[in-house]
């Protein structure tokens, strides 16, 4: 009686084919198929690819590929195949295809499991520094902050403040404008690389790196808080006005905008 890979060399001898044709078409080693015609189970890969081996020969052969299948796992005991669906053919350029895809979807895990994690401890590492205070303001622009509040105890609540402007012819005044009210319009827009964390209305929108021309527009209805990785690279504006600069590169800062400081904020 032929042994089983007697019976797959005698089939491959009648076609006429030698082991390197069939090497060349199913992308198996020669080796792994000399093996197989030696009953060497112990040479070949085991599993799946045992019988995507012996599929591809049968075929290659002119072998019927099922029943060659059968006939090698009750001839080696080999694991059964699954039930459910024929095994398939997995040369070896596709193994380590599926190999590489592997790796790359642990590297892919990681990768999604250590970001939120360094935005976390570079979140909380901010945090705990000691809070920036906002830049003095120029005397002048000082002055024009503390205007407001002086104004609305000594003039008329139907008269707008007032100050001299310099230049000026001397009896004219400039009036004051008044603050405006309801949501504020908020859009930050970094010129580079830049941590950026926004809460509005005490709600946390978000806390991530923005890149330069990336631009991201919230309405405020009482309180935004920004707090900022790099204050050179960081840029904003107050409906429409363009906010002042909040600090040098490299450093962190804090700004929170109520419609109140919105004056304080804005150039």
């Amino acid at each position: 009686m032929i042994d089983f890979g007697g019976k797959l060399r005698q089939a491959r001898e009648r076609r006429g084919i030698s082991l390197r044709q069939i090497a060349a078409s199913t992308k198996i080693s020669v080796a792994a198929l000399e093996a197989l015609e030696r009953n060497d189970v112990s040479k070949l890969p085991g599993g799946i690819f045992s019988r995507a081996f012996v599929r591809s020969y049968a075929v290659e052969v002119g072998l019927d590929p099922d029943e060659t299948v059968r006939e090698f796992l009750e001839r080696f005991h080999a694991e059964p195949a699954p039930a459910q669906a024929p095994a398939q053919h997995v040369p070896e350029q596709e193994s380590q295809f599926e190999s590489q895809q592997r790796m790359a979807s642990v590297l892919l895990k990681l990768v999604a499991i250590s970001v939120p994690l360094i935005v976390t401890i570079l979140y909380f590492t901010l945090r705990s520094r000691p809070s920036a205070t906002p830049a003095a303001l120029p005397s002048s622009d000082a002055a024009s902050a503390r205007v407001p509040t002086v104004a609305s105890a000594t003039a008329a609540p139907v008269s707008p403040a007032v100050l001299p402007q310099p230049g000026a012819p001397a009896g004219r005044s400039t009036p004051v404008p008044a603050v405006s009210s309801g949501p504020m319009r908020l859009e930050l827009h970094p010129t580079g690389p830049c941590w950026v964390s926004l809460t509005v209305d005490g709600k946390r929108v978000f806390a991530r790196v923005m890149q330069a021309g990336e631009r991201d527009s919230r309405v405020v209805v009482k309180e935004a808080v920004v707090e900022v990785g790099d204050a050179g690279a960081f840029a904003f504006s107050i409906d429409g006005r363009e906010g002042r600069a909040l600090g040098s590169a490299g450093q962190v800062r804090t700004l929170k905008v109520t419609r109140d400081t919105v004056a304080a904020h804005v150039r």
